[in-house]
């Protein structure tokens, strides 16, 4: 008898301007990596030095327009792993080879994303993971610094990410709802503060909720980008 072929990982990682900060993404996902995994950094016409920094970690580097959906979408066309794994590359995941053991095992009918755990130790941002954790519990609502995995299958069967500047995490969660919710894992996963020190825990909460409203009020990706950015 043959034994069965083991599941493969691609980690696909968009990223614009990130020198500082991917090297120890990739660090991470390094330690994890097994026969026939890869990881695909896609970039977004960085000013820095981002593409060479990932090659230096042994990512495969591909540009493109900056569009964290566009970017995403091409990531995962050039995939050849069984398991997609996306992630933001200012984030930090711990594990190694048990944590990809684990993601190897997961159904291939389900989604599912980290819990989000923020690089500062302000008893704020305890709050904001607790709230987090709840909303992705009872909504089955994680945001793209949450990650993300799934088969190869099920992202094909749900359309996979559209070319969308922003909105495109719960875009495509949201149509991920037609094969159930997404499912939190107990495994965390460490983002970086700078957004919400530069604009304030509070404000950025606010601006990040009234960008799904507007979403889900028809307003379109692009415009919500520029007002969001500006």
């Amino acid at each position: 008898m043959h034994a069965e072929k083991a599941t493969t990982l691609s980690w696909i990682i968009p990223a614009r301007q990130e020198a500082q900060t991917i090297g120890l993404l990739l660090a991470d996902l390094q330690n994890g990596l097994a026969h026939g995994d890869e990881l695909i950094v896609v970039d977004g016409c960085s000013q820095d030095a981002t593409p060479v920094v990932a090659r230096l970690h042994g990512a495969r580097v591909v540009s493109c327009a900056p569009s964290r959906g566009g970017q995403l979408q091409k990531g995962a066309a050039l995939a050849q792993g069984d398991r997609l794994v996306f992630i933001h590359a200012d984030s930090r995941l711990a594990g190694g080879a048990e944590l990809s053991r684990r993601l190897r095992q997961l159904p291939r009918d389900r989604a599912h994303c980290f819990r989000l755990k923020v690089e500062d130790a302000h008893p704020y941002f305890r709050l904001l993971e607790w709230l987090v954790a709840l909303r992705t519990t009872v909504l089955g609502l994680p945001y793209g610094d949450q990650g993300l995995t799934l088969s190869r299958h099920l992202y094909g069967r749900c359309g996979g990410f559209r070319n969308l500047p922003l909105m495109e995490d719960v875009d495509l969660v949201l149509r991920l709802r037609h094969w159930g919710r997404v499912h939190q894992l107990p495994d965390s996963i460490c983002t970086s503060a700078r957004r919400w020190h530069r604009h304030g825990l509070l404000c950025t909460s606010l601006r990040n909720m009234m960008v799904m409203v507007r979403w889900c009020l028809g307003q379109d990706s692009g415009t919500l980008k520029r007002s969001y950015y500006s």
